[in-house]
């Protein structure tokens, strides 16, 4: 049995366990310091599981439809069955004790059953295959599964914290398609033999950067078991914390308390900053090698083509030289404390059988939002609202009080649901809002 495996074979089972080594290094010294190895175990097992899940469910998959075309065989046979497994093992590993944690464990966990499922994937399918197109095909291929798990994690964590259906299955639905679509492009790159040079950094830096994002709005979100001493759901909890983040930038502005300083983008550290120019000096060597002396090259590699050459010997390393340089470069606190001038806000009239009053909205999601009242309100209350913005008004919109609360400074407010998503005043406030928004990123003030 021995003698069957190749040496190429063995050299693409080396470089896959390095490449996950390495993307498992690069996220676990990151933003994720402190790990269970136990759950780290349990994940892995559970990539093994899912990487069962998705060649059983391909095998049937083909059986119905042996020739689906490219397309088919890109998104649908292989992104999406692909993706569902991942999700399936996720959903698994998280669904008893999902209260003990947070998004950002959804993120890890995520990435490590991720990297594990893509190991197992390349071990199966590239074995004894050639050499240099495989070993491309396996350090950009693994990052993918890997990257694609930490979103698909950190949705499934919302999804258990959420409580209301249109929040639950939207994000998840959202997460899992992003995941699905930049999978199956990749994909289809390799079956269409599309330049790959353009595909390539196209998928891993946009995975790259939606994953980065993810990672920092999850550091300001909290884990299910104080949702639960809250008693709130996350949506309940985000949408109070926007409208707590608008009051604060009013009560800033009264005060004359500046937020500029929070900035969305930090310096990278010096270890990033070493790491950014370690492995852009390779890329930038090989770019003057293939110029200067290709001869050497299809010399010294003769069954390396042109293309496969430049991807793994200057695209690469220089998209790992882009991600150490923007590695948690994102502010977190950015997403917490500090907004843009003038925000958007919607006056509200609230009407009951015995009250009426007016109040305004700083943002509504969906169709849940909070409103200051000067009273506090039965649970479930069955109310009617008109909401106006501008000079527009949505009247008799019907809708429920969930609960009323008073907070620590004594003002009162009320977390509302609308029976119906208002989709002609979200359009509305939605332009109104990229409106000021770009006013407030593109306009600069004169001070007289």
């Amino acid at each position: 049995m021995i003698t069957q495996i190749s040496i190429p074979s063995l050299i693409i089972f080396f470089i896959n366990f390095l490449t996950l080594g390495f993307y498992y290094s690069f996220y676990r010294f990151h933003f994720y310091r402190f790990t269970d190895s136990f759950l780290q175990y349990t994940a892995f097992a559970f990539s093994i599981f899912s990487a069962g899940v998705a060649i059983g469910l391909q095998a049937l998959l083909l059986n119905w439809i042996s020739n689906g075309g490219p397309f088919w065989n890109a998104f649908i046979h292989s992104a999406f069955i692909e993706e569902f497994a991942k999700l399936l093992g996720i959903y698994l590993f998280f669904r008893k004790n999902q209260d003990e944690f947070t998004v950002t464990d959804g993120i890890f966990y995520g990435l490590v059953l991720g990297g594990g499922f893509g190991l197992v994937e390349n071990i199966l399918y590239y074995i004894n295959t050639c050499l240099w197109s495989q070993v491309l095909r396996s350090i950009t291929a693994l990052p993918i599964h890997m990257m694609n798990g930490g979103l698909i994690g950190a949705y499934l964590m919302m999804f258990l914290f959420h409580k209301n259906p249109v929040f639950k299955w939207g994000k998840l639905s959202f997460g899992f398609l992003i995941c699905v679509g930049i999978h199956g492009l990749y994909n289809l790159s390799l079956i269409q033999e599309i330049d790959l040079l353009l595909i390539l950094p196209i998928c891993i830096l946009s995975l790259f950067f939606l994953l980065e994002l993810t990672i920092a709005k999850s550091r300001i979100l909290v884990p299910g078991h104080i949702l639960k001493l809250l008693k709130m759901s996350m949506e309940e909890y985000e949408i109070l914390s926007r409208h707590n983040r608008h009051e604060g930038w009013i009560q800033n502005i009264q005060k004359h308390i500046s937020t500029s300083g929070i900035k969305l983008l930090q310096f990278p550290t010096i270890r990033h900053s070493l790491l950014t120019v370690f492995f852009l000096v390779p890329g930038i060597l090989s770019v003057y090698l293939l110029f200067d002396s290709p001869d050497w090259i299809s010399h010294k590699f003769p069954d390396l083509a042109l293309q496969d050459y430049f991807a793994l010997f200057v695209m690469y390393p220089m998209i790992l030289s882009l991600m150490f340089f923007f590695a948690g470069i994102i502010n977190p606190y950015f997403f917490r404390d500090r907004m843009l001038e003038v925000p958007l806000f919607s006056s509200v009239d609230l009407h009951t059988l015995n009250v009426e009053e007016n109040s305004a909205i700083f943002h509504i999601q969906a169709n849940m939002f909070y409103l200051p009242t000067s009273q506090l309100f039965q649970e479930n209350t069955k109310v009617k609202f008109d909401l106006w913005i501008g000079l527009h008004c949505f009247v008799g919109l019907s809708g429920t009080i969930l609960w009323s609360k008073e907070n620590e400074e004594g003002n009162c407010g009320a977390m509302c649901q609308l029976d119906q998503i208002p989709y002609a005043f979200l359009i509305k406030w939605h332009f109104l809002r990229l409106k000021q928004n770009f006013k407030n990123l593109f306009l600069r003030k004169s001070i007289v």
